[in-house]
């Protein structure tokens, strides 16, 4: 099964005349179904595009999200470097119980925010 993405740009200021270019947005990524070798791959190509794009903070709405696997992981874990790389960060939101498990089996808390609130996800990212 595919995964299906829904993308919505946040602005980081309350002034969205002032906003001009990807580097002006949070993009809230949310994720519905499984990321699991398919999925894994073209999530990836398209956080790949908008960080092409100029866009370097990202939240990962992960309430829809049934399952995530080792591939689904490793996309993150890439993702995460490369936005940091970049001077940018990734952080998940509303990780389902089931997903949580598969991340805390890998210790990947460690590495990546998780939130549970959208205005601490974005507080976080407006401070990068």
């Amino acid at each position: 099964m595919a995964v299906i993405h829904y993308i919505e740009l946040l602005p980081l200021n309350d002034d969205t005349s002032r906003c001009a270019d990807g580097r002006d947005y949070i993009c809230r990524l949310s994720l519905r179904g499984c990321i699991g070798i398919d999925g894994a791959h073209e999530t990836g190509v398209l956080l790949a595009s908008l960080l092409a794009g100029g866009i370097t903070r990202f939240i990962l709405n992960m309430e829809n999200l049934n399952y995530i696997d080792s591939t689904g992981i490793g996309m993150i874990i890439k993702a995460k470097k490369n936005l940091s790389g970049a001077g940018g960060d990734l952080v998940l939101y509303n990780v389902p119980p089931k997903v949580n498990e598969a991340l805390e089996l890998v210790n990947l808390k460690d590495y990546i925010k998780i939130f549970y609130a959208e205005a601490k996800a974005c507080e976080h990212l407006r401070r990068i």
